[in-house]
């Protein structure tokens, strides 16, 4: 059993997953490389990994594992009931690069939207991303990636349904590789929708 990290080395994993490097963390944090250093070695004691990026993988399981006992929904529904207000990013991200890995194997992209529709997270693989891809990235809107303004296009319709707390799919069709889209919604602990979860496959 891992032994549970410490509110700072959780923050560091957390700045990590962010994007962050050592050295932007410790001017972030206001420590030495040093000192970063360290707190990665006590991390990496308390879940292993041959290096960062495999000792991180091991924290997000961690936490999807932490997750997944709450409830025995479907990994898709569980990503969009993970959340809290305070914490609504941070742990998006952390069940994201966990399905990233599994994604890449299926060849699907998951991406998370707020409440105007822009993308705020988003884990691609190379194979799934299409037509769409070179606009699918974080600050974009629905709009955007799909190359519309028509609310009732079917991909932006599945997003304004899913706003409205209806799970629905379309079929992408020829121009996106005869992909499928599945938009859930993204509740808070209230159930009041924040945004989207998207996957396409």
């Amino acid at each position: 059993m891992n032994k549970p990290l410490s509110p700072r080395e959780e923050e560091i994993v957390d700045l990590c997953i962010s994007g962050l490097t050592n050295e932007a963390i410790a001017i972030q944090l206001g420590l030495s490389i040093g000192t970063i250093n360290t707190y990665w070695l006590r991390i990496k004691i308390k879940f292993g990994g041959q290096g960062k990026t495999e000792t991180i993988a091991r924290v997000v399981q961690k936490r999807a594992e932490g997750a997944l006992k709450k409830s025995d929904l479907k990994l898709r529904e569980i990503t969009g009931r993970l959340l809290d207000r305070e914490r609504e990013v941070v742990e998006l991200r952390a069940a994201l690069a966990l399905l990233h890995h599994s994604m890449d194997r299926i060849g699907s992209t998951v991406w998370a939207t707020d409440e105007q529709l822009i993308i705020h997270i988003t884990s691609r693989s190379d194979l799934s991303a299409g037509r769409f891809a070179p606009l699918l990235e974080v600050g974009k809107s629905v709009y955007e990636v799909f190359r519309t303004h028509d609310s009732k296009h079917p991909p932006v319709a599945a997003h304004l349904k899913a706003l409205d707390g209806i799970e629905c799919s379309v079929d992408l069709g020829a121009e996106y590789e005869n992909q499928s889209l599945h938009v859930v919604p993204l509740r808070d602990d209230n159930n009041l929708v924040l945004g989207c979860v998207s996957m396409v496959c």
